[in-house]
């Protein structure tokens, strides 16, 4: 069997019989430092081109952002709350809708910020919801400790062959200071749960990745790619040397001939109300719902990983389930998981 398709859990709406998949792009990395020593923050959000979050719609069937197509703003919140004012945020009342925060993590140590749109369908006015949300964490860091942080500067999502090329920039960071001096830099790419460093014999166009930015062609990219980039301090007189620090960064396709929907209808918040929560893999080609019988034959592996990352290998068996659904308890979930599906045929 090969891998057809690829996806990762994402809140959709299925009332209108079509995927609606919610992006937040965001103009700097979700990491962000303060340095005890200067009290100075990186980045800084309070000066220009401060922190901006830009949502970006994609429908089932068409390739470009379809953020014109939504019902008035989206709502915003940011850690729950609707008064953005208290974090120095602003909402753009215009597409594409962007929101701006101009203040520093100064009280707070993460900010989630969650936004909610109304996609309204061009063709038979059907409203479907859709709704994601981004975070970002404040790392403290002084003299010697260091961190790595990845971000894309080109934007994370492959589109209407706009960009036949993306990037995957990281650095090391030592205090509020990039230290890209003796050091050295890996990277790995996650593929049925293990992660695999890339080399010349397997990089499949992937170029730079002994470097700190690798150029992804969209051929390596089936519908969802993650990627991890592993730094090492080098320097013998440094108080970190051999130590080695990662970070990770996701990459979709919206152009692919087959596209993951994950539906979830009692929904991805498992509360007092709710103790558990069903998974289910539909797949489209071409803008259309694939029979079931495209399962026929067809082999749906999951994974799950913790709120870091990292692959739980004691789930299911060897770290694996099967199946086009699946069910996922309260007890299955600390905080936070992430469920990744693989389709093989």
């Amino acid at each position: 069997m090969a891998v057809i398709s690829r996806g990762q859990i994402t809140i959709v709406d299925l009332s209108d019989g079509k995927s609606i998949n919610l992006y937040l792009g965001s103009n700097v990395a979700t990491t962000q430092i303060f340095n005890k020593e200067n009290s100075s923050y990186v980045p800084n959000w309070t000066v220009s081109p401060f922190l901006v979050i830009t949502p970006e719609v994609y429908v089932t069937g068409v390739d470009t952002n379809q953020v014109s197509r939504l019902k008035g703003v989206p709502t915003w919140k940011i850690n729950g709350s609707t008064t953005l004012s208290t974090y120095g945020a602003t909402a753009a009342a215009t597409s594409p809708y962007a929101l701006t925060i101009k203040n520093n993590m100064t009280a707070v140590n993460q900010l989630q910020v969650e936004c909610e749109v109304v996609y309204v369908d061009p063709d038979t006015t059907a409203e479907t919801k859709a709704k994601t949300q981004i975070t970002y964490t404040k790392t403290e860091n002084a003299g010697q400790l260091i961190c790595a942080i990845a971000y894309a500067p080109l934007g994370t999502v492959f589109k209407n062959g706009s960009a036949a090329n993306l990037k995957a920039h990281c650095d090391m960071w030592r205090g509020s200071t990039i230290d890209n001096t003796s050091v050295t830099y890996k990277w790995f790419k996650l593929g049925s749960g293990t992660w695999t460093e890339i080399t010349s014999a397997n990089a499949g166009g992937i170029t730079g990745y002994t470097t700190n930015e690798i150029t992804i062609p969209e051929a390596a990219v089936l519908n969802f790619e993650s990627f991890k980039c592993e730094i090492k301090d080098t320097d013998t007189a440094s108080g970190t040397y051999n130590t080695s620090v990662s970070d990770i960064i996701s990459f979709a396709d919206m152009s692919d001939p087959y596209q993951v929907e994950i539906a979830t209808p009692q929904g991805t918040t498992l509360t007092s109300g709710l103790n558990s929560t069903t998974l289910t893999v539909n797949c489209w080609q071409n803008g259309a719902l694939l029979a079931d019988t495209f399962f026929t034959g067809a082999t749906c592996k999951w994974r799950k990983f913790n709120k870091l990352g990292v692959q739980d290998t004691t789930w299911g068996t060897s770290g694996i389930k099967t199946g086009r659904s699946i069910t996922v308890t309260r007890d299955e979930v600390t905080v936070a998981a992430t469920f990744t599906v693989e389709i093989d045929k």
